[in-house]
């Protein structure tokens, strides 16, 4: 029976013990690191921490499970989330898998209380390259396995590309594909900027692409690499100005609830005979709290989109994903979805960044859309999105200086918009996708979103 999820934590479903053999065993483990397993057995006997070395795109997380599935431990896995995770009430046997490069200051100090009482086996994950921060860094390296990225294992990769094959073999139960020779070199020289995950995908597209059982190079859709930027002041000068505002953007954010957490502070004295205004203060305080983990958060997640990797995407169950989202939001404006969406509606575009860059851009809208009012969302059959509410022309102004910001757009501004608008704009325009907004009659205001369009299929 799995063990009922809380916030800021899950329950990870169990992996087989076969599995999990064949996942920690060379080529996917490199050797090095499959060569420390008896030591990582020994170490979850006896609850010693553990500090796993991977990328997130490299599989991080089922290494975990099946490190986890070898060490025998009697309770269950727990996978944390967010920068706050749970790690309260874990029963006693359980192995905990916890993302330290993520975690507030506070979390980090309920994780070594954890260290403390000895009782659950915590798989603390970091990037290659990065270390736990104060006192964890030297708590959880006692065992370490290293996983470079992919990138950086040009000699395995070829092997573990066929061990991928073998998995998609194994579920469609017939024989395994292989790698023409030709194949195999444009592998090799790809740069993987994502890791396991965008070579399970490039292979996973083979398969469905190539006619026989050899995968050769016209199956495989390989991103293009990103051109450097040209190395002159221009260049340079737009990245600067980029950075300058998405900073000033933050601070801009966060300044509201910070001067909430010192007005708080300030009239403490004050406040802790009056249990009534003390609560209210109190609920201020954890909002403001929160709203600044949520900045910090959204940033982080900007910062870990990487490279795009474009796909066919279906436009309506995304944005339905993303009205679900931002619900909260809605709900707190009193503000109505009328949704309108073509069955016919797709794009080429990476999901993953497609999901981020509405979903900002849906809470910068709804923060410009008069309360209880109606909210229209069309999507068409040629990706183009627009969604369309009714706001005065000072609303409509700020939304176009954020939509096609220049030279007339100031640090100094005291109007500037989300945050999360800017994010929105960037990952489109990363995308190939665009964003326009229109002011049009009776103060009605559309943003227009253009996706990229999907190449047809007699154009592939």
């Amino acid at each position: 029976m799995r063990a009922p999820a809380e916030p800021g934590r899950v329950a990870l479903p169990p992996l087989a013990p076969a599995e999990a053999r064949a996942l920690l065993a060379p080529p996917r483990l490199p050797v090095a690191a499959a060569a420390r397993l008896p030591i990582v057995r020994r170490a979850a006997a006896i609850g010693v921490p553990m500090l796993l070395s991977a990328p997130a795109a490299g599989g991080r997380l089922r290494f975990a499970r099946a490190l986890h599935a070898i060490g025998g431990r009697a309770g269950p896995l727990f996978g944390t989330t967010g920068r706050r995770p749970s790690l309260a009430e874990l029963p006693a046997g359980a192995s905990v898998y916890v993302d330290v490069g993520r975690l507030a200051p506070e979390a980090a100090l309920a994780l070594e209380a954890r260290l403390d009482d000895g009782d659950v086996w915590v798989i603390a994950a970091v990037e290659p390259g990065e270390t736990p921060r104060g006192t964890l860094a030297a708590r959880l390296t006692a065992v370490v396995l290293d996983v470079p990225p992919l990138r950086a294992r040009t000699d395995d990769l070829v092997e573990i590309a066929a061990g991928v094959l073998r998995d998609f073999a194994r579920r469609a139960g017939g024989e395994p594909w292989t790698l023409g020779s030709a194949a195999a070199a444009s592998l090799a020289a790809h740069a993987w900027p994502g890791d396991v995950a965008e070579l399970e995908a490039v292979l996973a597209r083979a398969v469905l692409a190539a006619p026989g059982a050899v995968i050769e190079p016209e199956h495989l859709e390989l991103a293009p690499p990103v051109p450097r930027a040209e190395a002159n002041g221009t260049a340079h000068a737009g990245a600067q100005a980029e950075v300058e505002f998405l900073l000033a953007e933050l601070a801009h954010e966060l300044r509201n609830p910070m001067v909430t957490v010192k007005t708080y502070a300030r009239h403490l004295p004050a406040l802790l005979e009056d249990a009534e205004v003390r609560a209210r203060f109190e609920q201020l305080t954890n909002d403001a709290i929160d709203r600044m983990d949520g900045l910090l958060e959204n940033v982080l997640d900007f910062a870990r989109l990487g490279v795009p990797h474009a796909e066919s995407v279906a436009v309506g169950p995304l944005l339905a994903r993303v009205v679900a989202d931002v619900e909260p939001q809605l709900a707190g404006r009193a503000v109505h979805v009328r949704q309108a969406t073509s069955p016919d509606a797709r794009c080429a575009a990476d999901p993953e960044h497609l999901a981020y860059a509405l979903k900002n851009l849906f809470t910068g809208v709804v923060r410009e859309v008069p309360a209880r009012e109606q909210l229209a969302l069309e999507a068409t059959a040629n990706g183009v999105v627009t969604l369309r509410f009714t706001a005065g022309a000072e609303a409509a102004d700020r939304l176009r200086r954020l939509a096609a910001p220049g030279e007339s757009t100031s640090l100094a501004d005291p109007t500037l918009l989300p945050l999360s608008f800017r994010l929105a704009r960037a990952v489109l325009e990363r995308n190939g996708g665009s964003l326009t907004i229109l002011r049009e009659s009776n103060d009605a205001t559309s943003v227009v979103i253009r996706l990229p369009a999907e190449t047809p299929k007699d154009e592939r």
